[in-house]
């Protein structure tokens, strides 16, 4: 088994990451760091893990670790990535992986020169659903695709959230808006242009808390919008001649109730088949994919090189609205 530390005790890690590595065959969690002790101390007693570091430098190098995973605020993710690769250990870096391309591709470098597994944590990429919704459009069931949409949104106004500070990486585009990006681009299996994009930002913080914008994938339309100041909801939209799919979670399910829906609409609507995903666990499915990867066992879901693709549109939209 893969022995895990995790750097911080951000809630991303205590709520979904860590949990999925205590249901995992293949890791276990062996360490906790954290600038506040007491706090590595709980959530490593929590899990029974050996150790628990004041430092995330400490974690790095202690002998008993082969896998970092770093759920940091955003400006943090590449930095630490690269100092853990350099200490000779593998690394999970929860999404988005940088602020901008050249930062993933920095990690890349790294990664190789040290010759250890660098992985962005998109687990939205892990879930059934998508790989049945990836199915049925390739299968052609929906005829000529015309159009794919979404939306992610969320409401957050607490100033001390990383989320909504602009130095650390904050705002709706890299913390949601990366999921419809990411879910189309694998669904369709293509890069997208940007055509159009729009930015609102907010007069307190200073963060993108409403993003809309338009890609073209290869004929293919897909408008999207993301937002932090918005309630909360959440949907993607695949629209072609002879069908329609709705996925009514498509991004965290395991945040809803009813948990995964899709919706396949056929026969100018008057069909509708439904199928519900309640008990996958896509944390778990992401953390197993890794390290079946790392003993060789398994192709990466999401690679470096897809990494850098969605970062390089995420750059794209900024560089249109500023």
């Amino acid at each position: 088994m893969l022995r895990v530390a995790v750097l911080s005790t951000a809630k991303i890690g205590r709520k979904f990451v860590l949990p999925a590595i205590a249901k995992s065959a293949h890791c276990m969690l062996m360490a906790v760091a954290s600038r506040d002790l007491t706090r590595a101390q709980q959530l490593a007693a929590q899990y029974s893990a050996p150790y628990a570091f004041a430092s995330y430098q400490e974690a790095l190098q202690c002998p008993d670790v082969d896998l970092v995973y770093i759920p940091l605020p955003t400006h943090l993710h590449s930095d630490w990535a690269i100092k853990a690769l350099a200490a000779g250990k593998h690394v999970l870096i929860e999404k988005p992986m940088a602020l901008e391309a050249t930062q993933v591709l920095a990690v890349a470098a790294a990664a190789k020169k040290a010759g250890r597994v660098a992985a962005e944590a998109f687990m939205v990429s892990h879930h059934p659903q998508w790989q049945w919704v990836k199915s049925l459009l390739a299968s052609g069931e929906l005829g000529r695709l015309y159009q794919v949409s979404g939306h992610f949104s969320y409401f957050n106004r607490k100033e001390a959230d990383f989320r909504n500070q602009p130095a650390q990486g904050g705002g709706g585009l890299r913390d949601v808006g990366v999921y419809p990006i990411i879910t189309a681009r694998q669904a369709l299996g293509c890069e997208p242009t940007l055509l159009a994009a729009h930015m609102e930002r907010c007069p307190d913080f200073a963060t993108d808390r409403y993003v809309d914008f338009t890609l073209d994938f290869a004929g293919v339309r897909g408008h999207f919008y993301c937002a932090t100041q918005m309630e909360r909801s959440q949907q993607m939209v695949f629209h072609g001649e002879h069908g329609r799919i709705v996925m009514h979670a498509p991004f965290n399910p395991m945040d809803f109730p009813q948990g995964a829906r899709v919706d396949v609409y056929q026969q100018q609507g008057r069909q509708c088949q439904s199928r519900f995903f309640s008990d996958a666990d896509h944390y778990l499915n992401m953390l197993d994919n890794l390290c079946l990867h790392i003993k060789g066992e398994a192709e990466l879901t999401v690679t470096l090189a897809d990494s850098t693709a969605n970062q390089a549109v995420v750059d794209a939209i900024f560089r249109a609205c500023n």
